[in-house]
C-alpha cells in the first residue's frame, strides 16, 4: 500500500485517496484508542556511532496522515535533539530514530515498537498492530500468555526486515502479539537497511532474522509461534 523507495517529495500526500479509503474503512472497527508515540531526530549532526536518520520526516508525516484516518488514533511525537525529547528516550528506552511505540491509549506499555519507517510491506504490520490493540487482542491461548509471564528475566525479540521481504510480517506479528500478551516480552521491528550498523553487529544476511536477547538465540524466517516459544525457552535456560 505505501512504497518504500521512491518515497514522494516532502508536503506530498503519502497515502493516496484509494489507500486513505481503504485504510479508513479498516480503522473504522476500532472499540479502544491506541497511543502511537513516535521519537524523531531534527538534529544534523554526525557523531561516531550515530546513524543518520534517513526517513524521520516521512515516518512522522505518514503517522500524521494514519491518525487522521481515525479518531481513535493517538499520536505522540518527541523529537531526539531536544532536552524534552532525550528525557523521554531515557524513560523509553529509545535508542534510535525514527522509533514507534505502540500501545492502548493509558497504558504505560513500551515493549512493543518499530525501530524503523513501517513502509512496504511493515505497514501492514502498523495496521494489523494497530487492529489487534484497537479491537482484536493478541489471541494466544492462556497457557502461553502464563508461561510468558512466568519468564525467570525478560526476553528482547528484534525482528530484522526489509520493506520488500513478504515474509517479514509474519515474524513481526509474532513477537508484537507475545509482546502486546506479556510485560515479560519486548517486541521490537528493525529495519535492517536503516541501521546498517547493527544489522553487522547481528551478521544479519537474510530477512526476517529474529534475534533473542541479544544474541543469545535467533529465529531464521517467518517461523510459526512454537518455534518462537521453544528458542524463547532456550534463551532464558527454561526446559520445555
Amino acid at each position: 500500500m505505501y512504497p518504500y523507495r521512491g518515497i514522494p517529495e516532502v508536503n506530498m500526500a503519502l497515502l493516496g485517496p484509494k489507500e486513505q479509503e481503504i485504510v479508513r474503512e479498516r480503522l473504522a472497527n476500532l472499540t479502544r484508542d491506541v497511543e502511537m508515540v513516535l521519537f524523531t531526530d531534527s538534529s544534523t549532526l554526525i557523531a561516531p556511532g550515530k546513524e543518520p536518520c534517513l526517513y524521520c520526516k516521512e515516518t512522522k508525516q505518514l503517522l500524521e496522515e494514519l491518525s487522521a484516518l481515525s479518531d481513535k488514533l493517538h499520536l505522540v511525537v518527541y523529537d531526539l535533539a531536544t532536552p524534552e525529547g532525550k528525557e523521554k528516550a531515557g524513560a523509553y528506552k529509545v535508542e534510535a530514530a525514527p522509533t514507534l511505540i505502540l500501545r492502548e491509549k493509558g497504558s504505560e506499555a513500551i515493549n512493543l515498537r518499530y525501530r524503523g519507517i513501517p513502509a512496504g510491506y511493515e505497514f501492514a504490520s502498523l495496521l494489523e498492530d494497530i487492529e489487534m490493540l484497537g479491537r482484536d487482542g493478541h489471541g494466544l491461548p492462556e497457557n502461553v500468555v502464563q508461561e510468558l509471564n512466568d519468564l525467570p528475566e525478560e526476553v528482547v525479540l528484534q525482528v530484522f526486515v526489509t520493506p520488500t521481504c513478504p515474509y517479514c510480517p509474519q515474524a513481526v506479528r509474532t513477537a508484537h502479539r507475545l509482546a502486546y500478551a506479556s510485560p515479560k516480552v519486548w517486541g521490537e521491528m528493525i529495519e535492517a537497511n536503516e541501521f546498517p550498523a547493527l544489522s553487522d553487529r547481528y551478521h544479519i544476511h537474510g530477512v526476517p532474522d529474529t534475534v533473542i536477547n541479544y544474541g543469545k538465540e535467533r529465529v531464521l524466517g517467518a517461523q510459526p509461534l512454537s518455534q518462537f516459544l521453544q528458542a524463547i525457552r532456550k534463551a532464558v535456560g527454561v526446559r520445555a
